[in-house]
């Protein structure tokens, strides 16, 4: 949908932080080169993303509730299968995540 990994990464984690993020922070947070990451970044229309002097921020709101509500979706998944796989072995899952 959004393309190859890098660039769905790269939306997913300026959808995820509230700050602006460098290139090169992003590009280790999805463990990417930094350069790829830009040239991402500066390929993508100026209403998704906007880079002022502290970095680069997802500036299209719709899209940012749309990856945020994909990655709680995606990280709820996998705690439900975290919780299955302590509880096969006996073991008793947090009730409490943070």
């Amino acid at each position: 949908m959004f393309g190859g990994r890098v660039r769905a990464e790269t939306l997913e984690t300026l959808a995820a932080t509230s700050k602006p993020l460098s290139a090169y922070h992003v590009g280790k947070a999805i463990n990417a080169q930094p350069i790829q990451v830009l040239t991402i970044l500066k390929s993508l229309e100026p209403g998704i993303v906007r880079h002022t002097q502290d970095g680069w921020f997802l500036s299209n709101e719709l899209l940012r509730q749309f990856l945020r509500q994909e990655l709680s979706s995606r990280e709820a998944g996998w705690r439900s299968e975290k919780d299955e796989i302590l509880t096969r072995h006996r073991l008793r899952p947090r009730l409490r995540y943070g």
